[in-house]
């Protein structure tokens, strides 16, 4: 474990019932057609090796995306889906690497977003051309203000990844509020809340509104902590736990895994209640942007149920057991000797940051070798596909069963 601890790990942990008192249901996307065509455009930059291309296609993150944006339609919708992509490539390209690396991958996703129709005079990195041509179709349907916002949010991501890195390369371990104060930015959900009401033009003033941005900050804190409970496991057995809450409760107040886990959720359920809370008592806007920013607020309670549900139906940090884990919330101590081999139960975390692609030019993309502990993740995440399948009917019965009417 990166983090030092008093506290031997344990053979189990439980993790806090995050779902509980939550009223806020996903409705998936029904588009699958555009998700298909977002994993097709991931493929064609070739910015992995083939199979280990295919082992991406295989993690279907997609799924994220048609929680996350269940009403969304056309170019706005595959706008999306390729945000999420493009989120999960520049982590991979960004997890392992050095500060000043980092920084230049920041520095060709923000021009990119900035001068869209100009190409820098070397060409353009695999980061800098995914998000040229992303971007390009986000503006089709993006109003101004929604447009200048992602920008403004999304280079606050970056250089928040970028100080990550240099976190690392310093060996940095940050207080509690020190972490939450970088993670806020690392976690890149601000920006992704922009592509909610994309195409609607609302001023900054409603955004920005202390009820608006109570929301917004504690839907964000709330994603911080369900994801740090959830990838705990897989980042100590790597040794990669610094950039996370429960590793960092550990060092700073000396608790086992145990009381690391149940104070998360001690603090996620006080956010929690204050979200439902203040949710519920959202004073009225203008006529003219009371819904939209009604319905925004409601999207960002949504995006905190798709990132539970797609922690547990996808096989990032549980492998085949997460539906199962949803239920019980037991969860297995990883050993490092589980990482580095196929184990079927080990996620599929580390096979997937096993492969790390350098800055490159894209006219130069391509791996010239393979990578076989990322081609296991094709044999891990085989069934992704019917357990997306499984996903959609199992709500679809469920509604039906309760009589629930679409908001």
């Amino acid at each position: 474990m990166t983090s030092t601890t008093k506290h031997p790990l344990p053979s189990h942990f439980i993790l806090p019932d995050l779902l509980d008192q939550w009223p806020f249901e996903t409705e998936p996307n029904p588009h699958q057609e555009i998700v298909d065509d977002s994993a097709r455009w991931v493929e064609s930059y070739k910015a992995f090796s083939p199979k280990a291309q295919d082992a991406f296609n295989r993690c279907n993150f997609g799924i994220f995306a048609s929680l996350a944006y269940p009403r969304s339609e056309g170019t706005h919708y595959r706008a999306a889906c390729d945000l999420m992509n493009l989120f999960f490539v520049f982590d991979e390209f960004s997890d392992a690497e050095n500060g000043d690396v980092v920084r230049q991958q920041a520095a060709d996703i923000m021009n990119a977003l900035r001068y869209p129709d100009k190409i820098p005079a070397g060409g353009d990195s695999i980061l800098g051309a995914m998000t040229r041509d992303y971007w390009k179709r986000t503006l089709e349907v993006s109003s101004k203000s929604s447009a200048e916002r992602f920008i403004r949010n999304f280079d606050g991501y970056t250089d928040a990844v970028r100080q990550e890195a240099v976190d690392r390369d310093e060996g940095r371990e940050r207080s509690i509020e020190e972490y939450m104060e970088l993670r806020r930015g690392t976690i890149g959900v601000y920006p992704s809340f922009d592509y909610f009401l994309l195409e609607d033009d609302i001023p900054d003033e409603y955004i920005d509104h202390p009820a608006v941005a109570s929301l917004a900050l504690g839907a964000v804190d709330m994603t911080i902590l369900a994801n740090d409970v959830y990838s705990w496991n897989v980042e100590q057995c790597r040794g990669e736990d610094r950039h996370n809450l429960v590793a960092v409760a550990m060092r700073e107040k000396g608790l086992s895994v145990q009381e690391a886990m149940d104070y998360v959720g001690t603090i996620y359920a006080g956010i929690r209640d204050k979200y439902v809370k203040e949710f519920n008592e959202l004073p009225q806007f203008p006529e003219k942007y009371d819904k939209l920013v009604k319905d925004y607020c409601w999207h960002m309670g949504n995006w905190v149920t798709t990132n539970i549900k797609w922690s547990h139906f996808g096989e990032r940090y549980f492998g085949k057991k997460g539906r199962e884990i949803l239920k019980h919330r037991t969860v297995e101590v990883m050993r490092p000797s589980v990482l580095g081999h196929t184990s079927k139960d080990s996620g599929i975390l580390s096979l997937v940051r096993s492969s790390k692609v350098p800055n490159r030019r894209a006219s130069k993309i391509g791996m010239s070798s393979e990578n076989e502990r990322f081609e296991a993740c094709a044999t891990e995440t085989r069934v992704l596909g019917e357990t997306a399948k499984g996903y959609w009917a199992e709500e679809a019965a469920r509604k039906a069963a309760c009589g629930l009417l679409e908001r």
